[in-house]
C-alpha cells in the first residue's frame, strides 16, 4: 500500500487551453517560462488530487476508475509524474498516513 500524500508547493493557476493544461506559478516566479509546465489532461486530473489528504492508492483507485485504466499502468505513470513534480519544487510529500 502507498499511503503517501502530497500537496501542492506554492500557488499555482491551471488553465485549459486546447486538449492540454498549463500550470503557471503565481507567485514568485511569475514571467519565468521555464516555471510554465503543459500537463494532459490525465496529469491535471492527478494535479487536482494532490490536495494534501488523499495518499497515492486512492488517487490511483480515481483515476482508475475514470479513465478505464489498470491499476499497475497508472501507478507506474503516477510514481514518475511525482518525481518530476517533486524534482520541480511543485509538490512536497504532506504526510504519510498510518495504515
Amino acid at each position: 500500500m502507498d499511503r503517501r500524500v502530497f500537496a501542492h508547493r506554492g500557488e499555482f493557476a491551471l488553465r485549459q487551453v486546447g486538449s492540454e493544461s498549463i500550470l503557471v506559478p503565481i507567485r514568485n516566479r511569475v514571467g519565468d517560462l521555464d516555471s510554465v509546465y503543459v500537463f494532459t489532461a490525465v496529469a491535471a486530473r492527478i494535479w487536482s488530487l494532490f490536495d494534501g489528504s488523499r495518499d497515492v492508492d486512492s488517487i490511483v483507485a480515481m483515476i482508475c476508475s475514470e479513465y478505464d485504466v489498470e491499476a499497475d499502468v497508472v501507478r507506474a505513470d503516477l510514481d514518475e509524474l511525482v518525481g518530476s513534480l517533486e524534482a520541480a519544487d511543485l509538490i512536497a510529500a504532506a504526510v504519510e498516513a498510518k495504515s
